[in-house]
């Protein structure tokens, strides 16, 4: 297992993190440490009813889903429909500028649903990120990923 493979293995460090490396080699390390991943673009973002869809989309959520904060952390604490195999999940929220930009509230709120999620999974020894990514030089404001 490559140590990207070991760090995101470890629930211990997971949580919501600026994203600092290739998302296509995270999922990668991700597969290889046996984790669900998923690279979700909300480059095109325009409020929390888009973000809510692009992430339910790309997360495959039941239909069930009520599109709103509650059902978005209900859904991110539950996962029951993803594969049993998974020993734990990875979110990563690509081309985040603009929303974050345009729609703070919204984002900020989100991240804190990523957070309650990751910090519930990991009370659970499994872990959970949540990964902010942009464009090069751009950054969240959140911290860093740790380093493998």
């Amino acid at each position: 297992m490559d140590a990207t493979a070991q760090l995101l293995a470890d629930a211990g460090k997971s949580g919501v993190y600026h994203l600092n490396r290739d998302p296509r080699q995270l999922v990668q390390s991700a597969t290889e440490a046996g984790l669900a991943a998923w690279r979700v673009d909300i480059g095109h973002a325009h409020d929390k009813e888009d973000f809510l869809d692009h992430v339910s989309a790309a997360l495959d959520f039941p239909k069930t889903f009520g599109g709103n904060w509650d059902a978005f952390a209900d859904c991110l604490r539950d996962l029951s429909w993803i594969d049993g195999k998974s020993k734990g999940y990875v979110v990563i929220l690509e081309k985040s500028k603009h929303f974050c930009a345009a729609h703070k509230h919204e984002f900020d709120e989100a991240i804190a649903v990523l957070s309650d999620a990751a910090e519930f999974w990991k009370a659970q020894g499994t872990p959970f990120w949540g990964l902010i990514g942009g464009p090069d030089g751009w950054e969240s404001g959140y911290p860093q990923m740790p380093e493998a």
